[in-house]
């Protein structure tokens, strides 16, 4: 098996991971192997777990912003040499008119609560995106307000696998937020893979992006899109602490994919705006597309991804 110049598979996860007893999936065509999701449960209690996890969540996601920005992005001199990379806590405490104390508190994990306030003097100290901002929102208020993650809803994945149908011969999908393929027109299989024959525990778009050799052929941008499913996922996650679908698939993919770890660790926060992807076609060669989200009113965790080819120029 090769490895890239992080030492991370190219070719999906490393055999030598041992498949626990009464879990193993036997590998298919697909090239999925590894370990399966462990049961997906989206629990509503644990507050005491929920808020190590989150506060846990914020402070590393606090750091890595403070250390990827320059003081020349927050207008503020350079100063003498600098033994780390980044700002210096002091430095992001004065910016959002915080105590360094309090700040350090937050980005150690410390049980302290945030306000409103704070979070948005944050956001701005940091320079964060709107949607990096309503994630370290959500990162809190799950705490005590947990989101529910509706997973499937049988009614609604069958008027969404008609609209799939009825958009041929561009490809297109139903997904939830969680990477499940719940549907899929003949063009998707066409252009990806045969959603078919992947058991149903693994017929996820991050398992299929991170575990199938295939993807990284499909997907000519293979690496960006990864990252932005990451960061996706990322996004979703703060809305679920604690023991969850959402960390149960973190936990596994950390198991079988040296990339998924190395991307997960980056703390990128990606919002659901439509995006481009360059998928290869053994035949057709690569055709750039948009990507259309179609969602229902009523079920909004369950989209049609819908591919738009792009003409030459557009």
């Amino acid at each position: 098996m090769s490895l890239d110049a992080g030492g991370c598979s190219t070719g999906g996860p490393d055999p030598a991971l041992p498949t626990p007893r009464g879990h193993g999936v036997p590998p298919h065509n697909g090239g999925y192997v590894g370990i399966p999701y462990r049961g997906r449960r989206d629990f509503m209690n644990g507050v005491a777990l929920d808020n190590e996890v989150s506060r846990q969540e914020l402070a590393h996601f606090l750091r890595t912003r403070r250390e990827s920005l320059s003081p020349a992005d927050v207008d503020l001199p350079n100063g003498p040499r600098r033994r780390t990379p980044g700002l210096r806590r002091e430095e992001v405490a004065a910016l959002a008119g915080l105590s360094l104390t309090w700040y350090t508190l937050l980005e150690q994990g410390r049980n302290v609560s945030p306000s409103f306030k704070v979070l948005d003097s944050l956001a701005g100290a940091l320079n964060l995106a709107e949607h990096e901002r309503e994630y370290i929102h959500q990162l809190v208020h799950s705490r005590t307000f947990p989101q529910r993650l509706e997973r499937r809803h049988a009614p609604t994945e069958t008027a969404l696998q008609q609209v799939a149908d009825s958009l041929s011969p561009n490809p297109a999908y139903v997904v939830n937020k969680l990477g499940d393929i719940l549907g899929w027109n003949e063009a998707a299989a066409e252009w990806y893979t045969d959603f078919g024959r992947m058991p149903e525990a693994r017929r996820n778009l991050l398992w299929w992006l991170f575990t199938a050799p295939e993807a990284r052929v499909r997907l000519a941008d293979w690496r960006r899109d990864a990252r932005d499913q990451v960061g996706r996922l990322r996004a979703v996650s703060a809305g679920f602490p604690g023991r969850s679908s959402v960390s149960e698939m973190v936990e596994d993919l950390k198991q079988v994919s040296c990339d998924f770890r190395t991307l997960w660790d980056e703390y990128r926060v990606l919002n659901t705006e439509p995006q481009f992807r360059r998928l290869r076609h053994p035949r057709r060669g690569t055709v750039p597309m948009r990507l259309v989200i179609l969602a229902d009113g009523m079920h909004p965790s369950l989209e049609v991804v819908y591919h738009l080819p792009q003409l030459s120029g557009h």
